[in-house]
């Protein structure tokens, strides 16, 4: 399991926190539909997110219209 102490995580990192694989993560990511919170820092071309924004953060349910902006 990720490290919920470790300073950052990468999408490997969120995908095994979330049980998901990390194409599952890419994907949320470039759609940009609110599915992943933004990233807290970037490393070269590495985005990464403090654990804590990953813990907190509300994933839509499984099936929920992301594409509708809340419409």
């Amino acid at each position: 399991m990720a490290d919920p102490n470790a300073e950052y995580w990468t999408i490997p990192d969120i995908a095994e926190h979330w049980g998901i694989s990390p194409q599952t993560i890419r994907s949320y990511r470039s759609r940009g539909r609110g599915e992943l919170p933004p990233e807290d820092a970037k490393f070269g071309r590495t985005p990464a997110w403090k654990p804590r924004t990953i813990l907190e953060f509300q994933r839509p349910g499984k099936g929920a219209r992301t594409d509708l902006g809340g419409k």
